[in-house]
């Protein structure tokens, strides 16, 4: 090998050596307290939780008390426990400490782990839209199709959420003209909850639903109550509530309503399993106060995992039990349904 082309083999590895270093450099940094580090971008910080996406582990929940230091290739947005905002680039500081980098409105100084409650804080409205269904011909003939939407926005005082969904199904019956309808099923719903404490909140909520197949042309439950989130984690999700309700029901045959006032016992769970699967879990039971023998459950149990960043696929299973049903109608419904979704 002569001098010539060992001096160009050296100049590649130098710059490729520098672009590496440039790659890293542009980007944010974790040290934690047994010595390892990781990069990639800091996405957020809530609940002690930090969610970090790296280009070799994928997206990580990472506990704050395992983070010695960290830092950033740009301007981050940082909420203190005091209430104080910083909008400014941080570089690696002391254990348990982070430093604001000079070239911000605040000048260079330390500021500890402890004190930060939140990192890129979105008060933006998110959820989701699942669609599923099915279409038969041959022995048999038949349509069926489902669409949910569920979106939310919480920001630290309140949380407000809206769903609704709509199942349709019908099938054509060998020696019968047409086609029966065997799914009517709409509903609407929304829920608005203001925070006391971090935990604490109060609630008022309300529902209309209408299942024809059930013999419901109207389903009507307005409330209010208290809850609790005992979990509010990137990964875990858990809150109770309970309250007071008004259970309307009006049936489509006779006209005839049934009406009480209603206990209302919820809570809300949702687990991640890894990076892409998550299970979840809503119950909400509505008992009479004037009579235990009046009462209604709405409940749901599923599984959901992510296709891409923004899709995912969803299979859960519904139950619904009504002790008053419409006349000649049966107590309960169980759906079991398979779906695509959207995240926004």
């Amino acid at each position: 090998m002569d001098f010539k082309e060992l001096r160009v083999k050296r100049f590649v590895l130098a710059a490729a050596t520098i672009s590496i270093l440039s790659v890293a450099a542009l980007a944010d940094q974790v040290q934690f307290t047994n010595g390892d580090r990781l990069t990639g971008t800091i996405e957020g910080v809530e609940a002690g939780k930090m969610t970090f996406n790296s280009k070799l582990a994928g997206k990580l929940t990472i506990n704050l008390k395992d983070v010695k230091t960290f830092s950033s290739d740009g301007p981050i947005s940082i909420k203190l426990n005091d209430g104080t905002v910083i909008h400014q680039v941080v570089s690696a500081g002391p254990a348990g400490q982070i430093t604001l980098a000079p070239g911000g409105v605040l000048q260079p100084q330390n500021v500890p782990l402890s004190s930060v409650k939140f990192i890129n804080y979105k008060e933006d409205w998110t959820g989701n839209i699942v669609a599923g269904g099915s279409l038969t011909r041959g022995n048999t003939d038949t349509d069926e199709l489902s669409l949910a939407i569920n979106m939310g926005r919480r920001t630290e005082k309140d949380r407000l959420t809206v769903d609704g969904g709509f199942l349709y199904g019908r099938e054509k019956v060998p020696g019968l003209a047409g086609k029966h309808e065997t799914e009517n099923d709409w509903f609407i719903g929304g829920k608005y909850d203001y925070f006391f404490t971090p935990k604490f909140y109060g609630y008022v909520n309300a529902r209309v639903e209408r299942d024809l197949i059930a013999g419901i042309s109207l389903r009507l439950t307005p409330g209010g109550g208290v809850g609790y989130d005992w979990f509010n984690q990137p990964d875990f999700h858990l809150h109770t509530e309970g309250g007071v309700s008004w259970l309307y029901r009006e049936y489509v045959h006779d006209g005839g309503t049934e009406e009480s006032v209603a206990v209302r016992l919820a809570y809300h769970l949702d687990k991640k399993l890894g990076k892409a699967v998550t299970l979840f879990h809503n119950v909400e039971y509505l008992p009479g106060l004037d009579s235990v023998n009046d009462y209604y459950i709405d409940a749901d149990a599923g599984i959901r995992a992510d296709i891409s960043p923004r899709m995912f696929t969803e299979f859960k299973v519904r139950e619904q039990y009504d002790s008053e049903p419409a006349p000649t109608k049966g107590h309960n419904d169980t759906r079991f349904i398979l779906g695509v979704g959207l995240k926004f």
